[in-house]
């Protein structure tokens, strides 16, 4: 034997010595995964060792087995779409052999594919809600905007500027508008503190990275630390999936309609991180004349999880420029041109711009108890731009800034600006024991905003010199509020459960109008108002024994005590706003504030405009079969203070609004899912086909009010309805699967409404029917595997080529009914591409 060959051996012999010490030391990991709201295996759920190749997937027993482990500690990560991933420390002499069994917290409701949150009803509380999966939105439409997309729940109601659901849209919840309706985005509150309003159109295509939303009706609970008067719409964004993919989407089709979506996702990386990212681009000449919008945005998220936390960053952030079509148009407007739109200024625009910054950070502190917290800013900027015909000089400082005679009226171009930033934190404490679930928690936030404008043109001067003036108005306005809040849920037994919330508010608001043009001394106004809150809610539960008609009975009764304070524009005049000169806020007391004996500003105290406080009685019911679900609730919200609108708008399309002493909502909502292929009649059919239904008629009416008019001439309007919102609403969609075509028909009944207080039927908007249809077909189903769940839509919108109008306003200065209109018969054609 030579040298090299005794050399090869020697090496060859420790190889050997190596090999045999791994063999020895190998340790082999087997496990049990279950569902730790139900004790149930959760089959599916990947188990990889970080670093290595090492993986397995749980089989129907919630059992795997991982050969070839080291003898040493070493980590696990486990994950599953409709669970929380989890990254497991594994030490193997401890564990000595023994089988390693793992509960996995769900983030689905179980039958359902809504995501668990601590802000939501659970699935064993049937209380006043409904849930809209990612698929159900999906199925209704692809480029409109997300009120038309919840039309499937009970009471709620959208219109749209534009006509056809694209641009600025509105969303009402059992008679209530946006500033009653509280919106949450990951538990986070989207409702602007200083007008309350939500701004759908500054988050274009936001619906693409949605995984489902719950609309709680009526007063809501108070995780999150919000309390809501009509209901809440609690979103949550998309759960990243465990493996890599994405989709594009191209779609175009009726009044110039065009959306572009690409989206990807990275998958979960080294067991530890995953990303994904979204842009999209829509566009619409909109149905009305001269409403067309461009719009785009970004949507990006980022996780990371450890043993015991997670930790999410989501940015999101849009520009959208949209044509303004504020205004209504009169019965005769509609006859001559449904089209029309009052507003012929061809750069009457907005253009505005929100991008959103979320940090999200669980910890799991033990088993049963949790901490969470989530930072945000929410920053806004951008204006809206009009043409001015024969306005008054000192209106817009022209006299003082250019010597104008101050007895002329000019033609101006103006444009509008704002700038606000909203920081804050939302924290909540979970914790479970034996029967009990209690969270503890509150939010604060410091909310900052300069509202000024510019004077674009002036008749008969030069645009030069009138670029370079200051602005002719600017305010600010100020506002921070905290919140701290209690909420236990308790099993009492025999299938009883108690709910109990409590929730303390305090909220401050600063506005200051700041010394420019004429705006100085008396014409220069400040005040602050302070509101503390106490929003108490209890109810219970009870889930019948057995299977009374072979499924699951639930009844449940509630009452809830929510405020909610005056937004900005209504403490100023009923017509007008900070804005316009000579305009008071509606204030009983002011003191002149003076500087060397002239008079500096003038501060006010004593508002006017009350806050309101709703008194909400719900009962109810609920009941899941096999094949039919079905819940149903009738409701009473006792109103002191509504601050409503008497009938008209201003020059800005904000409505005229005021307080009504007692004002009463009344109504029965009822809510069904039916799996038709799996009842009686329908079993021989192929295919999944579901019935869904939402219905409810309310009633809205004045108890006590006094309307004054200019002369104050008092109208007594006890028990008149209040205007603005149907009478009944009633959606009925039918989804069925034919081999590879998906079909959406759905049915959208409106009951009338009424333009103004008086309850005159003369000032009405006729109820009407529309009927939507959807077709999608799956190339991957007729043979075509490489193409997976790509799917061709074709959506055709109001099939039936209705005449309608969907909001409106009475004019008493002539003018009379005035009216929007929706598009009549339209149509979109787009393709999902998944890779």
């Amino acid at each position: 034997m030579n040298q090299r060959t005794r050399g090869l051996a020697r090496w060859g012999l420790v190889l050997a010595i190596l090999i045999g010490a791994a063999t020895a030391s190998a340790f082999t990991l087997e496990g049990e995964f279950y569902d730790a709201e139900t004790g149930a295996p959760v089959m599916g759920v990947s188990v990889m060792v970080p670093g290595t190749d090492m993986k397995a997937e749980s089989d129907a027993e919630g059992r795997y087995r991982i050969e070839g482990l080291p003898d040493t500690p070493f980590t696990v990560v486990a994950s599953h779409l409709g669970f929380e991933a989890r990254v497991l420390m594994v030490d193997p002499p401890a564990l000595a052999g023994d089988v390693y069994s793992v509960d996995l917290t769900p983030t689905f409701y179980r039958g359902e594919k809504v995501v668990v949150t601590a802000s939501r009803y659970s699935p064993d509380l049937h209380l006043t809600h409904t849930n809209i999966t990612r698929e159900e939105i999906a199925r209704q439409a692809i480029e409109k905007d997300l009120p038309h997309l919840l039309e499937s729940t009970p009471g709620l109601y959208a219109t749209g500027d534009a006509g056809n659901g694209v641009g600025y849209t509105y969303l009402k919840l059992r008679g209530f508008d946006q500033k009653r309706i509280g919106v949450m985005i990951n538990g986070i509150p989207l409702n602007d503190p200083e007008d309350h309003e939500v701004y759908w159109v500054d988050m274009p295509d936001f619906v693409s990275s949605v995984e489902d939303v719950q609309v709680q009706r009526g007063v809501s609970n108070s995780l999150g630390g919000m309390s809501a008067i009509g209901g809440s719409v609690n979103f949550v964004t998309q759960v990243l999936d465990d493996e890599p993919g994405g989709h594009l989407d191209l779609a175009a089709g009726s009044f110039g309609t065009r959306k572009q979506t690409l989206a990807w996702q990275s998958g979960l990386l080294g067991g530890r991180f995953a990303t994904s990212l979204r842009i999209s681009h829509l566009e619409s000449d909109g149905y009305r004349e001269r409403t067309g919008s461009d719009q785009w945005s970004v949507f990006w998220t980022g996780r990371h999880i450890t043993p015991n936390s997670a930790t999410q960053v989501n940015v999101y952030t849009g520009q959208e420029l949209s044509h303004q079509a504020w205004d209504a148009i009169s019965e005769q407007q509609l006859i001559e041109n449904r089209r029309h739109n009052p507003e012929t200024y061809a750069n009457a625009i907005d253009n505005f711009r929100q991008p959103h910054y979320e940090l999200h950070h669980r910890w799991n502190l033990r088993d049963n108890l949790m901490l969470k917290n989530s930072l945000y800013w929410i920053h806004g900027e951008g204006y809206y731009e009009n043409f001015k015909a024969d306005r008054d000089v000192p209106d817009f400082s022209l006299d003082t800034f250019l010597g104008a005679p101050d007895s002329l009226e000019l033609d101006v171009i103006r444009r509008k600006n704002v700038d606000k930033d909203q920081y804050g934190i939302v924290s909540k404490l979970s914790w479970k024991a034996g029967p009990s679930r209690m969270i503890v928690g509150g939010d604060w936030y410091d909310f900052r905003s300069r509202h000024w404008g510019d004077l674009l043109a002036v008749e008969g001067y030069d645009s030069d010199e009138i670029l370079d003036l200051p602005p002719y108005y600017e305010y600010k306005g100020d506002k921070t509020a905290w919140s701290l809040y209690l909420n236990e849920q308790l099993d009492l037994g025999l299938g009883l459960t108690a709910l109990a919330d409590l929730h303390y508010q305090r909220k401050k608001y600063e506005f200051v109008q700041e010394e420019t043009g004429n705006f100085r001394g008396l014409n220069r106004h400040a005040y602050e108002v302070d509101y503390v809150f106490f929003n108490p809610k209890g109810g219970l539960y009870w889930q019948a024994p057995g299977e009374p008609l072979g499924g699951e009975l639930g009844l449940y009764g509630h009452f809830g005590i929510a405020h909610r304070e005056p937004a900005d524009s209504e403490l100023f005049d009923t017509w007008d706003g900070p804005d316009d000169l000579g305009v008071q806020p509606l204030f009983a007391d002011g003191t002149v504030g003076y500087d060397d004996g002239e008079a500096q500003f003038v501060r006010w105290s004593g508002a006017l405009v009350k806050e309101e406080k709703v008194r909400n009685y719900e009962l109810g019911l609920s009941w899941r079969g096999a094949a039919v679900s079905l819940a149903m609730n009738g409701y009473l919200m006792e109103f002191e203070n509504e601050i409503v609108s008497y009938g008209a708008v201003n020059e800005d399309g904000g409505g005229i609004r005021g307080n009504a002493e007692l004002t009463l909502h009344r109504g029965f909502e009822l809510g069904l899912t039916a799996l038709l292929s799996e009842l009686g009649p329908f079993r021989g059919l192929t295919g999944r086909h579901e019935l869904k239904m939402a219905v409810s008629r309310s009633w809205d009416q004045f108890e006590k009010f006094t309307l004054y008019d200019w002369e104050g001439t008092p109208t007594n309007l006890a028990g008149n309805p209040i205007a603005g919102f149907p009478e009944h609403l009633a959606t009925c969609a039918l989804n069925s699967e034919f081999g590879p075509l998906d079909t959406n028909l759905k049915l959208r009944v409106v009951g009338k409404q009424y333009l103004d207080n008086t309850g005159n039927e003369d000032r009405t908007i006729d109820g009407y029917q529309v009927v939507d249809v959807g077709l999608s077909l799956y190339p991957g189903r007729l043979g075509f595997v490489s193409l997976g769940e790509t799917r061709v839509d074709l959506k055709l919108y109001n099939a039936l080529d209705v005449e309608y109008e969907t909001s409106g306003y009475y004019d008493g200065w002539g003018a009379g009914n005035m009216k929007t209109p929706a598009a009549k018969s339209h149509f979109l054609l787009g393709v999902h591409y998944a890779f």
